[in-house]
Protein backbone atom coordinates (compact mmCIF):
# COMPACT_ATOMS: atom_id res chain seq x y z
CA UNK A 1 0.00 0.00 0.00
CA UNK A 2 2.85 2.40 0.77
CA UNK A 3 4.57 1.65 -2.52
CA UNK A 4 1.29 2.02 -4.40
CA UNK A 5 0.72 5.45 -2.85
CA UNK A 6 4.16 6.59 -4.01
CA UNK A 7 3.60 5.11 -7.46
CA UNK A 8 0.31 7.03 -7.78
CA UNK A 9 1.96 10.32 -6.79
CA UNK A 10 4.92 9.83 -9.12
CA UNK A 11 2.72 8.75 -12.06
CA UNK A 12 0.54 11.82 -11.51
CA UNK A 13 3.62 14.00 -11.99
CA UNK A 14 4.57 12.31 -15.25
CA UNK A 15 7.08 9.75 -13.99
CA UNK A 16 7.36 6.38 -15.69
CA UNK A 17 6.54 3.96 -12.86
CA UNK A 18 7.38 0.28 -12.49
CA UNK A 19 6.15 -1.81 -9.53
CA UNK A 20 7.97 -5.04 -8.77
CA UNK A 21 7.60 -7.63 -6.04
CA UNK A 22 6.41 -11.08 -5.05
CA UNK A 23 2.91 -10.36 -6.43
CA UNK A 24 0.52 -13.16 -7.34
CA UNK A 25 -2.02 -12.73 -10.12
CA UNK A 26 -4.76 -11.60 -7.73
CA UNK A 27 -2.51 -8.87 -6.33
CA UNK A 28 -1.49 -7.75 -9.82
CA UNK A 29 -5.14 -7.54 -10.87
CA UNK A 30 -5.94 -5.35 -7.85
CA UNK A 31 -3.02 -3.03 -8.50
CA UNK A 32 -4.04 -2.64 -12.14
CA UNK A 33 -7.47 -1.38 -11.06
CA UNK A 34 -5.85 1.35 -8.97
CA UNK A 35 -2.90 2.20 -11.22
CA UNK A 36 -3.64 0.89 -14.72
CA UNK A 37 -0.67 2.53 -16.47
CA UNK A 38 2.10 1.23 -14.18
CA UNK A 39 4.33 -1.60 -15.40
CA UNK A 40 4.19 -4.61 -13.07
CA UNK A 41 6.88 -7.25 -12.62
CA UNK A 42 6.58 -10.43 -10.59
CA UNK A 43 9.88 -11.12 -8.81
CA UNK A 44 10.13 -14.16 -6.55
CA UNK A 45 12.00 -13.72 -3.30
CA UNK A 46 14.86 -15.94 -4.41
CA UNK A 47 15.23 -13.90 -7.62
CA UNK A 48 15.55 -10.48 -5.97
CA UNK A 49 19.38 -10.25 -5.91
CA UNK A 50 19.71 -11.14 -9.60
CA UNK A 51 16.81 -8.86 -10.54
CA UNK A 52 18.37 -5.92 -8.69
CA UNK A 53 21.70 -6.61 -10.38
CA UNK A 54 20.29 -6.15 -13.87
CA UNK A 55 17.66 -3.50 -13.11
CA UNK A 56 19.51 -0.39 -14.23
CA UNK A 57 20.92 -1.98 -17.38
CA UNK A 58 17.40 -3.02 -18.43
CA UNK A 59 15.40 0.07 -17.56
CA UNK A 60 17.69 3.06 -16.85
CA UNK A 61 16.31 3.83 -13.38
CA UNK A 62 16.50 7.30 -11.83
CA UNK A 63 15.04 6.27 -8.45
CA UNK A 64 14.91 2.81 -6.90
CA UNK A 65 12.55 2.76 -3.91
CA UNK A 66 12.69 -0.35 -1.70
CA UNK A 67 10.11 -1.37 0.91
CA UNK A 68 11.01 -4.82 2.21
CA UNK A 69 12.14 -6.53 5.40
CA UNK A 70 13.79 -9.32 3.36
CA UNK A 71 17.61 -9.61 3.54
CA UNK A 72 17.62 -10.42 -0.19
CA UNK A 73 17.05 -6.70 -0.82
CA UNK A 74 19.99 -5.53 1.32
CA UNK A 75 22.59 -5.45 -1.49
CA UNK A 76 21.36 -2.68 -3.75
CA UNK A 77 22.75 -1.86 -7.23
CA UNK A 78 24.88 1.19 -8.02
CA UNK A 79 23.06 2.06 -11.24
CA UNK A 80 20.09 4.15 -9.99
CA UNK A 81 20.84 7.83 -9.45
CA UNK A 82 18.97 7.72 -6.12
CA UNK A 83 18.19 4.81 -3.79
CA UNK A 84 15.24 5.43 -1.46
CA UNK A 85 14.48 2.98 1.34
CA UNK A 86 11.45 2.59 3.61
CA UNK A 87 12.01 1.13 7.07
CA UNK A 88 10.01 0.59 10.26
CA UNK A 89 12.50 1.29 13.03
CA UNK A 90 15.22 -1.36 12.58
CA UNK A 91 13.03 -3.52 10.32
CA UNK A 92 14.00 -3.11 6.68
CA UNK A 93 16.84 -0.68 7.45
CA UNK A 94 19.61 -0.74 4.83
CA UNK A 95 22.11 1.56 3.16
CA UNK A 96 20.44 4.18 0.94
CA UNK A 97 20.66 7.76 -0.29
CA UNK A 98 17.32 8.56 1.35
CA UNK A 99 16.09 6.70 4.45
CA UNK A 100 12.39 6.95 5.36
CA UNK A 101 10.67 5.83 8.58
CA UNK A 102 7.01 6.77 8.17
CA UNK A 103 5.85 6.06 11.72
CA UNK A 104 4.70 8.16 14.63
CA UNK A 105 7.87 9.01 16.55
CA UNK A 106 10.10 7.68 13.77
CA UNK A 107 12.21 10.84 13.91
CA UNK A 108 13.03 10.12 17.56
CA UNK A 109 14.10 6.52 16.93
CA UNK A 110 16.38 7.21 13.96
CA UNK A 111 19.54 7.83 15.95
CA UNK A 112 21.92 6.13 13.47
CA UNK A 113 21.16 5.54 9.80
CA UNK A 114 23.37 4.70 6.83
CA UNK A 115 21.93 7.37 4.55
CA UNK A 116 22.81 10.83 3.24
CA UNK A 117 19.32 12.17 3.88
CA UNK A 118 16.49 11.21 6.23
CA UNK A 119 12.72 11.61 6.22
CA UNK A 120 10.93 10.35 9.30
CA UNK A 121 7.73 10.67 11.27
CA UNK A 122 4.06 10.49 10.52
CA UNK A 123 4.31 13.49 8.17
CA UNK A 124 5.79 11.18 5.49
CA UNK A 125 3.19 8.39 5.70
CA UNK A 126 2.28 7.67 2.04
CA UNK A 127 -1.51 7.74 1.67
CA UNK A 128 -3.26 6.33 -1.42
CA UNK A 129 -5.48 8.45 -3.63
CA UNK A 130 -8.45 6.23 -2.80
CA UNK A 131 -8.06 7.22 0.87
CA UNK A 132 -7.56 10.91 0.10
CA UNK A 133 -10.75 11.01 -1.96
CA UNK A 134 -12.69 9.43 0.91
CA UNK A 135 -11.10 11.87 3.38
CA UNK A 136 -12.22 14.83 1.28
CA UNK A 137 -15.72 13.37 1.05
CA UNK A 138 -15.95 12.92 4.83
CA UNK A 139 -14.71 16.46 5.42
CA UNK A 140 -17.32 17.79 2.99
CA UNK A 141 -20.26 15.71 4.20
CA UNK A 142 -19.31 15.06 7.83
CA UNK A 143 -19.46 11.75 9.70
CA UNK A 144 -22.62 9.86 8.73
CA UNK A 145 -25.27 9.72 11.42
CA UNK A 146 -25.72 6.35 13.08
CA UNK A 147 -28.98 4.51 12.49
CA UNK A 148 -29.37 1.16 14.17
CA UNK A 149 -26.74 -0.77 16.14
CA UNK A 150 -23.07 0.29 16.19
CA UNK A 151 -21.17 -0.87 13.10
CA UNK A 152 -17.77 -2.50 13.55
CA UNK A 153 -15.35 -3.53 10.78
CA UNK A 154 -12.85 -6.29 11.60
CA UNK A 155 -9.90 -6.36 9.17
CA UNK A 156 -6.69 -8.04 10.31
CA UNK A 157 -4.98 -8.64 6.97
CA UNK A 158 -5.59 -10.78 3.95
CA UNK A 159 -3.65 -13.76 5.34
CA UNK A 160 -3.79 -13.25 9.14
CA UNK A 161 -1.36 -16.12 9.85
CA UNK A 162 -1.98 -15.86 13.60
CA UNK A 163 -5.73 -16.55 13.32
CA UNK A 164 -6.53 -13.30 15.15
CA UNK A 165 -9.72 -12.64 13.15
CA UNK A 166 -11.54 -15.64 14.63
CA UNK A 167 -10.27 -14.80 18.11
CA UNK A 168 -11.55 -11.22 17.87
CA UNK A 169 -14.98 -12.14 16.46
CA UNK A 170 -15.46 -14.75 19.20
CA UNK A 171 -14.42 -12.23 21.86
CA UNK A 172 -16.90 -9.62 20.62
CA UNK A 173 -19.71 -11.94 21.70
CA UNK A 174 -19.04 -10.63 25.21
CA UNK A 175 -20.25 -7.15 24.17
CA UNK A 176 -23.78 -6.95 25.63
CA UNK A 177 -25.19 -4.47 23.08
CA UNK A 178 -26.15 -5.49 19.55
CA UNK A 179 -23.43 -4.94 16.95
CA UNK A 180 -23.31 -5.13 13.18
CA UNK A 181 -19.97 -6.73 12.27
CA UNK A 182 -18.35 -6.74 8.85
CA UNK A 183 -15.51 -9.25 8.98
CA UNK A 184 -12.83 -9.47 6.28
CA UNK A 185 -12.28 -13.22 6.44
CA UNK A 186 -8.99 -14.88 5.46
CA UNK A 187 -9.49 -18.10 3.45
CA UNK A 188 -8.36 -20.42 6.24
CA UNK A 189 -10.81 -18.95 8.74
CA UNK A 190 -13.92 -18.78 6.60
CA UNK A 191 -15.59 -21.84 8.10
CA UNK A 192 -14.86 -20.78 11.68
CA UNK A 193 -16.27 -17.28 11.10
CA UNK A 194 -19.43 -18.68 9.48
CA UNK A 195 -19.96 -20.96 12.49
CA UNK A 196 -19.62 -17.97 14.81
CA UNK A 197 -22.07 -16.01 12.66
CA UNK A 198 -24.68 -18.76 13.06
CA UNK A 199 -24.63 -18.56 16.87
CA UNK A 200 -23.49 -15.01 17.66
CA UNK A 201 -25.70 -12.46 19.40
CA UNK A 202 -24.52 -9.98 16.78
CA UNK A 203 -25.17 -9.72 13.07
CA UNK A 204 -21.98 -10.87 11.28
CA UNK A 205 -21.31 -10.33 7.59
CA UNK A 206 -18.18 -12.25 6.44
CA UNK A 207 -16.56 -10.85 3.27
CA UNK A 208 -13.56 -12.26 1.41
CA UNK A 209 -12.17 -8.94 0.14
CA UNK A 210 -13.07 -5.24 0.08
CA UNK A 211 -12.26 -3.44 -3.17
CA UNK A 212 -12.78 -0.11 -1.40
CA UNK A 213 -11.52 -0.60 2.14
CA UNK A 214 -11.39 3.16 2.86
CA UNK A 215 -15.01 3.58 1.78
CA UNK A 216 -16.09 0.59 3.86
CA UNK A 217 -14.17 1.85 6.89
CA UNK A 218 -15.82 5.25 6.58
CA UNK A 219 -19.25 3.65 6.89
CA UNK A 220 -18.42 2.02 10.24
CA UNK A 221 -18.27 3.44 13.75
CA UNK A 222 -15.13 1.52 14.71
CA UNK A 223 -12.48 -0.51 12.90
CA UNK A 224 -10.61 -3.33 14.63
CA UNK A 225 -7.31 -3.77 12.85
CA UNK A 226 -3.72 -4.88 13.22
CA UNK A 227 -1.15 -2.17 13.97
CA UNK A 228 0.29 -2.08 10.44
CA UNK A 229 0.28 0.34 7.52
CA UNK A 230 -3.53 0.51 7.39
CA UNK A 231 -3.51 2.38 10.72
CA UNK A 232 -2.32 5.53 9.00
CA UNK A 233 -4.92 5.32 6.26
CA UNK A 234 -7.63 4.98 8.92
CA UNK A 235 -6.19 7.89 10.91
CA UNK A 236 -6.09 10.05 7.77
CA UNK A 237 -9.74 9.20 7.15
CA UNK A 238 -10.67 10.01 10.74
CA UNK A 239 -12.04 6.53 11.52
CA UNK A 240 -11.86 5.42 15.20
CA UNK A 241 -9.71 2.31 15.71
CA UNK A 242 -9.07 -0.51 18.14
CA UNK A 243 -5.72 -2.15 17.44
CA UNK A 244 -4.08 -5.52 17.94
CA UNK A 245 -0.31 -5.90 17.90
CA UNK A 246 0.10 -9.13 15.93
CA UNK A 247 3.83 -9.00 15.03
CA UNK A 248 7.10 -7.84 16.59
CA UNK A 249 7.68 -5.20 13.93
CA UNK A 250 4.40 -3.53 14.97
CA UNK A 251 5.29 -3.12 18.65
CA UNK A 252 6.85 0.36 18.58
CA UNK A 253 4.20 1.72 16.24
CA UNK A 254 1.40 0.16 18.30
CA UNK A 255 2.69 1.70 21.53
CA UNK A 256 3.11 5.14 19.95
CA UNK A 257 -0.38 5.17 18.39
CA UNK A 258 -2.14 4.04 21.56
CA UNK A 259 -0.16 6.47 23.72
CA UNK A 260 -1.10 9.34 21.38
CA UNK A 261 -4.80 8.53 21.79
CA UNK A 262 -5.26 7.63 18.13
CA UNK A 263 -6.58 4.14 18.91
CA UNK A 264 -7.80 1.83 21.64
CA UNK A 265 -5.15 -0.75 22.53
CA UNK A 266 -6.24 -4.40 22.53
CA UNK A 267 -2.76 -5.83 23.15
CA UNK A 268 -1.64 -9.08 21.54
CA UNK A 269 -4.00 -11.88 20.45
CA UNK A 270 -2.49 -14.24 23.04
CA UNK A 271 -2.94 -11.87 25.98
CA UNK A 272 -5.20 -13.28 28.68
CA UNK A 273 -7.22 -10.08 28.99
CA UNK A 274 -8.10 -9.75 25.29
CA UNK A 275 -11.71 -10.83 25.84
CA UNK A 276 -12.11 -8.25 28.61
CA UNK A 277 -10.71 -5.52 26.37
CA UNK A 278 -13.03 -6.52 23.54
CA UNK A 279 -16.03 -6.56 25.89
CA UNK A 280 -15.14 -3.02 27.00
CA UNK A 281 -15.59 -1.80 23.42
CA UNK A 282 -19.34 -1.94 24.03
CA UNK A 283 -19.03 0.89 26.55
CA UNK A 284 -16.84 2.86 24.13
CA UNK A 285 -19.38 2.52 21.32
CA UNK A 286 -22.09 3.94 23.57
CA UNK A 287 -20.17 7.23 23.85
CA UNK A 288 -19.76 8.78 20.39
CA UNK A 289 -18.01 11.87 21.82
CA UNK A 290 -14.93 9.84 22.69
CA UNK A 291 -14.87 8.31 19.22
CA UNK A 292 -15.20 11.78 17.68
CA UNK A 293 -12.14 12.98 19.60
CA UNK A 294 -10.18 9.99 18.31
CA UNK A 295 -11.11 10.67 14.69
CA UNK A 296 -10.21 14.38 15.01
CA UNK A 297 -6.78 13.47 16.41
CA UNK A 298 -6.14 11.09 13.52
CA UNK A 299 -7.09 13.59 10.83
CA UNK A 300 -4.96 16.24 12.51
CA UNK A 301 -1.82 14.10 12.72
CA UNK A 302 -1.97 12.42 9.27
CA UNK A 303 -2.55 15.18 6.72
CA UNK A 304 -2.28 12.98 3.61
CA UNK A 305 0.75 14.78 2.12
CA UNK A 306 3.29 12.02 2.86
CA UNK A 307 3.54 10.74 -0.72
CA UNK A 308 3.80 14.34 -1.98
CA UNK A 309 6.70 14.96 0.42
CA UNK A 310 8.60 11.79 -0.54
CA UNK A 311 8.26 12.21 -4.32
CA UNK A 312 9.10 15.92 -3.96
CA UNK A 313 12.23 14.87 -2.08
CA UNK A 314 13.17 12.49 -4.92
CA UNK A 315 12.77 15.27 -7.47
CA UNK A 316 14.78 17.77 -5.45
CA UNK A 317 17.59 15.32 -4.66
CA UNK A 318 17.89 14.48 -8.35
CA UNK A 319 17.85 18.13 -9.39
CA UNK A 320 19.88 19.90 -6.70
CA UNK A 321 23.21 18.48 -5.48
CA UNK A 322 23.50 18.68 -1.71
CA UNK A 323 26.47 20.54 -0.28
CA UNK A 324 28.78 18.61 2.00
CA UNK A 325 29.96 19.79 5.43
CA UNK A 326 32.06 22.91 5.08
CA UNK A 327 34.91 24.21 7.23
CA UNK A 328 34.27 27.92 6.71
CA UNK A 329 35.78 29.37 9.86
CA UNK A 330 32.50 31.08 10.72
CA UNK A 331 31.38 30.84 14.35
CA UNK A 332 28.14 31.76 16.05
CA UNK A 333 27.45 33.39 19.40
CA UNK A 334 24.28 34.54 21.19
CA UNK A 335 23.25 38.07 20.29
CA UNK A 336 23.29 40.83 22.94
CA UNK A 337 21.90 44.35 23.18
CA UNK A 338 25.29 45.58 21.95
CA UNK A 339 24.36 44.10 18.54
CA UNK A 340 21.22 46.26 18.29
CA UNK A 341 22.55 48.78 15.75
CA UNK A 342 23.97 46.19 13.36
CA UNK A 343 20.80 44.06 13.55
CA UNK A 344 18.66 47.16 12.97
CA UNK A 345 20.60 48.15 9.85
CA UNK A 346 20.55 44.60 8.44
CA UNK A 347 16.82 44.21 9.09
CA UNK A 348 15.95 47.45 7.29
CA UNK A 349 18.22 46.83 4.33
CA UNK A 350 15.97 46.95 1.21
CA UNK A 351 17.23 43.60 -0.14
CA UNK A 352 16.57 41.86 3.19
CA UNK A 353 13.06 43.30 3.43
CA UNK A 354 12.11 42.00 -0.02
CA UNK A 355 12.74 38.41 1.14
CA UNK A 356 10.95 38.84 4.48
CA UNK A 357 7.33 38.08 5.35
CA UNK A 358 7.09 41.59 6.79
CA UNK A 359 8.48 44.03 4.26
CA UNK A 360 7.83 47.24 6.18
CA UNK A 361 10.73 49.24 7.59
CA UNK A 362 11.08 48.84 11.37
CA UNK A 363 11.34 51.85 13.73
CA UNK A 364 14.28 51.98 16.16
CA UNK A 365 12.14 51.91 19.33
CA UNK A 366 10.15 48.95 18.01
CA UNK A 367 13.40 47.19 17.13
CA UNK A 368 14.86 47.64 20.64
CA UNK A 369 11.64 46.38 22.24
CA UNK A 370 11.68 43.35 19.93
CA UNK A 371 15.34 42.61 20.69
CA UNK A 372 14.74 42.75 24.46
CA UNK A 373 11.79 40.34 24.15
CA UNK A 374 13.78 38.03 21.88
CA UNK A 375 16.76 37.79 24.23
CA UNK A 376 14.41 36.92 27.11
CA UNK A 377 12.45 34.25 25.21
CA UNK A 378 13.62 30.62 25.67
CA UNK A 379 11.71 29.56 22.55
CA UNK A 380 13.85 31.85 20.37
CA UNK A 381 17.60 31.71 19.68
CA UNK A 382 19.23 34.75 18.07
CA UNK A 383 22.79 34.08 16.90
CA UNK A 384 25.32 36.52 15.48
CA UNK A 385 27.68 34.79 13.04
CA UNK A 386 31.23 36.10 12.91
CA UNK A 387 34.26 35.71 10.66
CA UNK A 388 37.55 36.44 12.44
CA UNK A 389 35.67 38.46 15.05
CA UNK A 390 33.64 40.56 12.62
CA UNK A 391 29.84 40.03 12.35
CA UNK A 392 28.80 38.80 8.89
CA UNK A 393 25.17 37.86 9.51
CA UNK A 394 22.51 36.66 11.91
CA UNK A 395 20.59 33.39 12.28
CA UNK A 396 17.35 33.29 14.24
CA UNK A 397 15.65 30.08 15.41
CA UNK A 398 12.02 29.97 16.59
CA UNK A 399 10.58 26.91 18.32
CA UNK A 400 7.53 25.44 16.57
CA UNK A 401 6.69 22.73 19.10
CA UNK A 402 8.57 19.97 20.86
CA UNK A 403 11.14 19.24 18.15
CA UNK A 404 10.70 21.81 15.32
CA UNK A 405 12.83 24.95 14.98
CA UNK A 406 12.23 27.45 12.18
CA UNK A 407 15.23 29.35 10.81
CA UNK A 408 15.60 32.85 9.42
CA UNK A 409 18.95 34.14 8.16
CA UNK A 410 20.29 37.54 7.15
CA UNK A 411 23.64 38.10 5.47
CA UNK A 412 25.28 41.42 6.29
CA UNK A 413 25.02 43.73 3.25
CA UNK A 414 28.81 44.35 3.18
CA UNK A 415 29.53 40.64 2.51
CA UNK A 416 26.51 39.85 0.36
CA UNK A 417 27.54 38.04 -2.80
CA UNK A 418 30.65 36.52 -1.18
CA UNK A 419 29.16 33.03 -0.97
CA UNK A 420 28.65 33.14 2.80
CA UNK A 421 24.94 32.23 2.98
CA UNK A 422 25.46 28.46 3.22
CA UNK A 423 28.40 28.65 5.69
CA UNK A 424 26.38 31.12 7.75
CA UNK A 425 23.42 28.72 7.85
CA UNK A 426 25.70 25.81 8.81
CA UNK A 427 27.24 27.85 11.63
CA UNK A 428 23.77 28.72 12.88
CA UNK A 429 22.77 25.04 12.83
CA UNK A 430 25.85 24.09 14.84
CA UNK A 431 25.10 26.73 17.48
CA UNK A 432 21.38 25.94 17.87
CA UNK A 433 22.20 24.07 21.07
CA UNK A 434 19.18 21.76 21.16
CA UNK A 435 19.82 18.16 22.16
CA UNK A 436 18.25 15.15 20.48
CA UNK A 437 16.68 14.80 17.05
CA UNK A 438 15.17 18.04 15.75
CA UNK A 439 13.47 19.15 12.55
CA UNK A 440 14.95 22.34 11.11
CA UNK A 441 12.35 24.29 9.13
CA UNK A 442 12.69 27.09 6.57
CA UNK A 443 9.89 29.13 4.99
CA UNK A 444 10.78 30.60 1.59
CA UNK A 445 8.79 32.59 -0.95
CA UNK A 446 8.51 30.81 -4.29
CA UNK A 447 9.93 33.87 -6.08
CA UNK A 448 13.04 33.93 -3.89
CA UNK A 449 15.10 31.60 -6.07
CA UNK A 450 18.40 32.22 -4.26
CA UNK A 451 17.02 31.39 -0.80
CA UNK A 452 15.16 28.36 -2.09
CA UNK A 453 18.33 27.05 -3.73
CA UNK A 454 20.29 27.72 -0.55
CA UNK A 455 18.05 25.57 1.62
CA UNK A 456 17.78 22.86 -1.02
CA UNK A 457 21.58 22.60 -1.22
CA UNK A 458 21.67 22.47 2.59
CA UNK A 459 19.44 19.36 2.55
CA UNK A 460 16.11 20.97 3.44
CA UNK A 461 13.39 18.95 1.67
CA UNK A 462 9.84 20.04 0.75
CA UNK A 463 7.50 19.96 3.76
CA UNK A 464 4.54 22.06 2.61
CA UNK A 465 3.62 23.41 -0.83
CA UNK A 466 3.28 27.15 -1.37
CA UNK A 467 0.48 28.78 0.62
CA UNK A 468 -1.87 31.50 -0.64
CA UNK A 469 0.88 34.12 -0.11
CA UNK A 470 3.44 32.12 -2.08
CA UNK A 471 5.50 30.81 0.87
CA UNK A 472 6.66 27.18 0.74
CA UNK A 473 8.14 25.26 3.67
CA UNK A 474 11.27 23.08 3.65
CA UNK A 475 12.69 20.94 6.47
CA UNK A 476 15.77 18.96 7.36
CA UNK A 477 15.71 16.26 10.01
CA UNK A 478 18.82 16.30 12.17
CA UNK A 479 19.21 12.90 13.85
Amino acid sequence: MRSLALAEEAAGRGWEVRLAGDLDEVARARVRTWLPDAALEHVGVQDVPAWLGTLHARTGVDVLHVDSYRPEADVLPRGPRLVSNMQDGPFGARRADLAIDANLGGEQRLTAVDARTVLAGVTVVPIRQQVLRQRALRQEQGTPARTGPPRVLVVLGGTDPFGATTTVVAGLDAVPADLELTVVTPPGQREAIEELAATSVHRIDPVAFLDDLPGAAARHDLVISAAGTSVWELACLGVPMALLCVADNQREGYDAVVEAGLAIGLGRPAHSDLHERLAALGETLRHPAGLAQMQDRGRGIVDGLGAWRIVSAWEQLLDVPQAGPERSGLVGRPATLDDARALFDWRNDPVARVASRSREEVAWDDHIAWLRRTLATPARRLLVIESEGSPVGVVRWDSRGDHDWEVSITVAPVVRGHGLALPLLRAGEEELGVAGPVRLVATVHRDNVASRRLFQRAGYLPLMPSDADGFATYARLRV
